[in-house]
């Protein structure tokens, strides 16, 4: 059957020919057989708009998110947790260890 299938590529350089496919997806096949016979234009609106939402959004998605990979790596290793410095122990203290009252 005949539809359309929208091809997401990434060009990393323009003056080659290779490009990377991080996404792919065939558009909803819409016949007059599918949509209701009275708000057909309105269902064939709807789905329009539905399909043509999460089309944008995989755009974006394959737009971004590899700068949002780096920038959350960049985060974890500004804020992970860092080893505590071993803390030596007080003149008095000889290893022996504390007795509660």
């Amino acid at each position: 059957m005949r539809h359309i299938r929208v091809l997401i590529c990434r060009v990393d350089d323009p003056d080659a020919d290779q490009i990377t496919e991080p996404a792919a997806f065939d558009l909803p096949t819409a016949t007059r057989t599918a949509l209701p016979p009275a708000p057909a234009l309105d269902a064939l609106e709807t789905t329009t708009r539905a399909t043509g939402n999460a089309s944008l959004r995989r755009v974006l998605h394959a737009h971004w998110d590899p700068l949002a990979a780096q920038l959350t790596e960049q985060y974890r290793q500004r804020f992970s947790p860092r080893p505590r410095p071993r803390r030596r122990p007080c003149a008095g203290h000889r290893g022996a260890p504390l007795r509660h009252l």
